[in-house]
């Protein structure tokens, strides 16, 4: 792998954040004990599952193509690299913050 793999796959996290969301946020996953929001609220019922986890994959989404794009931006910037790096992962850190805090503010 070269100098730049490891920065080209930590700028595309965010990416691929967004495209695990987009099942969710389509409710095309129902209720199961592996993939979505887990919590107290979801287990009420089904439509409840699929409510929150479709604003929490809305949010994903979001938040993923925000973080890319960021993250993208990071890593075309003159910073030097190590704090490129730290940077994106900062943003990497934000998507998921986001997700969790809008999963649970639901």
């Amino acid at each position: 792998m070269t100098e730049n793999g490891p920065r080209r796959l930590l700028v595309a996290a965010p990416l691929l954040i967004a495209a695990i969301c987009l099942p969710l946020a389509f409710e095309l996953i129902g209720p199961n004990p592996f993939y979505g929001v887990r919590t107290a609220a979801t287990r009420l019922s089904e439509a409840e599952w699929f409510r929150i986890n479709r604003i929490s994959g809305m949010a994903g989404m979001v938040a993923g193509l925000a973080g890319f794009a960021a993250n993208l931006a990071i890593a075309r910037s003159g910073l030097p690299l190590m704090t490129r790096n730290w940077a994106c992962l900062g943003v990497l850190l934000g998507v998921a913050v986001a997700i969790v805090a809008t999963s649970l503010a639901v």
